[in-house]
């Protein structure tokens, strides 16, 4: 007996995710994903709120991001700027 219209739209639901999951696993697989997990302190949580506003961001994960690629940036090309801007003591 072939399977009913409601079975086979549950089957091949089920099988699109899969294949979603898998797609999402190998992508994360090839662009060398990781989970880090952050203690993060409520004034850093409300900096990086502000930064995901101000730059227009969906998710704070990416303003953090950007932010640590920017810094990298300018380690790379400016040590002198970065230890600058590091530094705890400098006025913001």
């Amino acid at each position: 007996m072939s399977e009913s219209k409601a079975d086979r739209i549950c089957r091949q639901n089920r099988e699109r995710q899969q294949a979603k999951r898998d797609r999402d696993h190998a992508h994360r697989e090839r662009v060398g994903a990781e989970l880090v997990k952050v203690e993060m302190y409520a004034g850093t949580r409300r900096d990086l709120e502000l930064m995901r506003q101000v730059g227009g961001y969906e998710e704070a994960d990416e303003a953090l991001t950007l932010a640590i690629r920017y810094m990298a940036g300018l380690a790379r090309n400016n040590p002198a700027a970065f230890r600058a801007a590091m530094d705890p003591r400098n006025p913001v």
